[in-house]
């Protein structure tokens, strides 16, 4: 998967830490971090950059423990956070007062290790939104198919991302996707992304601004 995700004030601190691997605990983090900014009326974790979005969640949250650390490939990032000062973080109830139960699913979202998150159906669940919860209309999907984001694996140019965007609109008129196709083959400059080398652990696809 990618490891730019935007945007940087809802990241979890796997996507912080170049993660070459993540999940749906992603995104509760990110929905941890809207709840957060509805109850305060303002962003919890504004961060300027990297460092300092990290910083940000380490001083409210706490420093994560060292099984966490040992999972971060980034080794710049690894010491960036180890230089830090330990604490033990902060009451959340100072950062984003509100009700108990709300406060309850607040922390469970808002936890540095994904593994130790809530689940997204055990949220659906919590006795804070127990009146909206509507199990025989809350539809779940197995998970898409990899392959149709097999340009997030590769290192692409703008060509090429230009050759996805093309063939992605594609989809929704199997006619003219059939004709480009053919005359592709004819002209001999048939695109495929699988001609493009698979990146490196560790390398990024695109360069956030702040990474320079």
């Amino acid at each position: 998967m990618t490891e730019y995700v935007c945007t940087r004030w809802y990241r979890a601190p796997e996507l912080l830490c170049s993660w070459t691997d993540y999940g749906k605990a992603s995104d509760v983090w990110s929905i941890g971090s809207i709840f957060a900014e509805i109850l305060r009326r303002k962003p919890i974790f504004p961060g300027k950059n990297t460092q300092h979005q990290l910083q940000l969640v380490i001083s409210c949250l706490g420093s994560p423990d060292k099984e966490v650390l040992q999972r971060v490939p980034n080794n710049k990032c690894r010491k960036f956070i180890e230089s830090l000062p330990g604490t033990s973080g902060r009451p959340l109830e100072e950062m984003a007062p509100s009700s108990a139960d709300a406060m309850d699913i607040l922390r469970k979202t808002l936890v540095f290790n994904p593994d130790k998150r809530i689940a997204v159906e055990q949220a659906l669940g919590h006795p804070y939104v127990a009146v909206l919860h509507c199990p025989e209309d809350e539809p779940s999907r197995p998970p898409l198919e990899l392959g149709d984001f097999e340009f997030e694996r590769r290192k692409i140019d703008v060509q090429a991302l230009r050759q996805e965007i093309i063939l992605e609109a594609l989809r929704y008129h199997p006619e003219r996707r059939k004709k480009y196709f053919e005359e592709q083959t004819k002209n001999g400059k048939t695109y495929s992304v699988m001609d493009y080398r698979i990146l490196a652990p560790g390398e990024l696809q695109y360069t956030s601004d702040e990474e320079d």
